[in-house]
């Protein structure tokens, strides 16, 4: 019980780092670039070529941590990359193929690492039963809260390069914790006093195994629709806060409640799906994202549209957690890593690269970021859809 508690604290403060980090730059890139000369369709589409970037490497990285080396390992070059990158961008902003370069380059190394942690966590399960991932990503919610209202008011204070500073410097503290998590000890087995080299499984035969799991599928494609709408929130939210009157600091607040609002549901997460089946919290968390995107279209000013981000705590706090665990219950111990970031590629991968380049379509056409997110809801309805599709012929397990 020790262990567990002390591993659980030490992933929370992992988890509570890493996205504070990350809060630097994916929470304020497109009011950097905006701020630095760049129009909302250039800004926009950098975003969609940075999540074509994050869709192809996370399945990589996933099934390299199946089969070659452990996540702890691919944590510390991923960050230990992502360090002095933060600092390099701040220099290259004026130049638009510097810039592209480094953002190219963050994307390989700090964006694919939620799904990292998260196959972290899980992969710690199976040695610490009692290991609660919800509390692990809400800390770390909670700290994304606490980051963007304090890095709003920074920018706004004394500039996109400061933010940046203190994102690498947390960066390094995720590094030192990662380091001092150590290595997870091998299993011993029950029938062989000396257990067998596991075997490392084909590219072919993975993506064959994930392939029979209808479930795993169904899960895959409701998420996609979901998050092809969700994923316009993190691009088009600093327009959207723009056109309502508001700077940076809003932006910063906006993200603020955003992230604030998911930590009592993610925190509840593990006691919530001891209570309910998980097929029915995830099709509650889908129609809280119809509802949330809705709503941030119709938003009449900039204090209705900060309110109905508290309504993330209703539907990402939902629905991220409960397919986090609910993956790993249904899919085999040999391709988790795989799947797990295999489902984050889709989700905050390939999902944003249509969702970032339908809204640049429907911004440069229209320059109506609302409809960009009656984009969003029209989408999120269809998830919504597909996850009742699932009740209905009994697809969910």
């Amino acid at each position: 019980m020790h262990d567990v508690k002390k591993v659980t604290l030490q992933a929370m403060l992992l988890e509570a780092l890493f996205w504070m980090s990350s809060c630097a730059y994916g929470s304020f890139i497109v009011t950097t670039l905006i701020d630095y000369g760049y129009s909302s369709a250039t800004a926009t589409a950098l975003m969609t070529v940075m999540a074509a970037v994050s869709f192809v490497a996370q399945p990589i990285t996933g099934y390299l941590c199946d089969n070659y080396f452990s996540q702890r390992k691919a944590f510390l070059v991923l960050i230990g990359c992502s360090v002095p990158l933060y600092l390099l961008l701040t220099f290259s902003m004026k130049s638009l193929p510097l810039t592209v370069l480094f953002m190219f380059l963050l994307t390989l190394a700090m964006q694919q690492v939620p799904g990292l942690v998260d196959a972290w966590v899980v992969h710690m399960q199976g040695r610490y039963p009692g290991l609660n991932y919800g509390l692990c990503r809400g800390t770390g919610s909670l700290m994304y809260a606490v980051a963007a209202q304090v890095m709003g008011g920074l920018t706004v204070a004394w500039g996109h390069d400061l933010r940046m500073v203190v994102g690498a410097v947390l960066g390094v503290g995720a590094l030192v914790v990662a380091w001092r998590l150590g290595e997870m000890p091998s299993l011993p087995s029950t029938d062989d006093p000396v257990p067998a080299a596991p075997r490392r499984l084909s590219t072919g035969e993975t993506v064959r195994r994930m392939g029979k799991n209808h479930t795993y599928l169904l899960l895959l494609g409701m998420s996609f629709a979901l998050f092809l709408g969700s994923s316009c929130i993190s691009t088009f939210m600093p327009v959207l806060v723009a056109d309502l009157g508001g700077d940076s600091g809003h932006v910063g607040t906006a993200f603020a409640v955003t992230a604030l609002s998911e930590v009592p549901a993610m925190f509840l997460m593990r006691a919530i799906l001891r209570r309910f089946p998980a097929r029915r919290v995830l099709i509650f968390g889908c129609f809280f994202y119809v509802t949330r995107l809705t709503l941030t279209c119709l938003s009449p000013n900039l204090t209705v549209m900060l309110a109905i981000q508290l309504l993330q705590g209703l539907s990402f706090a939902v629905l991220w957690p409960a397919s986090i665990n609910y993956l790993n219950r249904i899919v085999e111990d040999e391709i988790k890593s795989t799947a797990v970031m295999t489902y984050t590629s889709v989700t905050l991968g390939i999902s944003g690269i249509f969702g970032n380049a339908i809204g640049t379509m429907i911004l440069s056409a229209t320059d109506n970021v609302r409809l960009v997110f009656a984009f969003s809801a029209c989408s999120a309805a269809v998830g919504l859809a597909l996850g009742i599709f699932g009740l209905v012929r009994r697809i969910w397990k």
